[in-house]
């Protein structure tokens, strides 16, 4: 773990408006690593884009409603560098920047006045990263992962980021994306390298080399993989995934595994 520093305020602005704020946060240095959404609390981790020897960072951020317009907001900066140094104030400073960033917006609209523009404005989500046609309100967990195998149209690896719409899945890069409504799915199962190359359907999903990837035991054994089994024109089948997220991996599975089958009884 490297050098770190954690801080929680409350800050006067819906969870909701907090998290619009978040994902448009300093886009150019930053990107979104990890987020994950449930109706009380919100996860987002950010890391720089360019991590040097010297000055990688991650900042995570802990989002927790307190009520009506009222949001317990947790920073926690850290230097990820593989050089031991002293921060030198870049922790303090991150976590600082962050709460400024969000008080800017609450200072912004106490002195806004009633313009029916700027309100029509304020009430539209911002855009974000991988973020695909669907009502903001829709969305209910995002995650970076990598897309193993299972889906006719794609047939390579790709990186990308997962996404639980209220309708079904996404999976989603810069170019192409594809989505599997909750219509067609059946089960969604955890699943580790080891369980995959046991069970001889999974193993003929994921392309060729994939599984290799996983080195160690350690690796192998990690239930951080998706297998959604559905339904396609050729029967059913399944679409494999691979949690890529560096913070508490195996917990953002089992997150998404309780949100798809939620979902899929509504």
């Amino acid at each position: 773990m490297g050098k770190h520093s954690e801080e929680t305020r409350i800050i006067e602005q819906s969870k909701d408006q907090c998290e619009e704020r978040l994902l448009a946060f300093d886009t150019g240095k930053y990107e979104l690593k990890n987020h994950i959404v449930d109706k009380e609390e919100s996860l987002l981790v950010l890391h720089t884009k360019i991590v040097f020897a010297a000055n990688g960072q991650r900042i995570t951020i802990k989002l927790q409603s307190a009520g009506d317009q009222m949001t317990e907001v947790c920073v926690r900066s850290e230097l990820i560098s593989n050089v031991v140094m002293n921060d030198r104030g870049a922790n303090k400073k991150n976590i600082n920047s962050m709460f400024g960033y969000l008080n800017e917006e609450n200072i912004a609209n106490q002195h806004r006045k009633p313009d029916r523009t700027r309100n029509d404005q304020r009430s539209k989500p911002k855009s974000k990263l991988f973020f695909w046609d669907k009502n903001a309100t829709a969305l209910k967990m995002s995650m970076m992962a990598s897309y193993l195998g299972g889906y006719q149209e794609f047939e390579k690896p790709l990186k990308g980021t997962l996404e639980i719409h209220q309708a079904g899945i996404d999976f989603a890069v810069m170019g192409p994306k594809f989505s599997i409504p909750f219509l067609e799915i059946k089960s969604v199962t955890i699943a580790s390298t080891w369980d995959i190359v046991k069970n001889q359907a999974w193993r003929e999903t994921c392309f060729k080399d994939e599984l290799k990837k996983d080195k160690t035991d350690h690796e192998k054994a990690s239930k951080n993989k998706l297998v959604v089994t559905y339904q396609n024109d050729s029967g059913q089948t399944q679409c494999i995934f691979r949690a890529d997220t560096s913070y508490e991996v195996e917990k953002s599975v089992v997150k998404a595994q309780m949100l798809i089958q939620e979902l899929m009884e509504d």
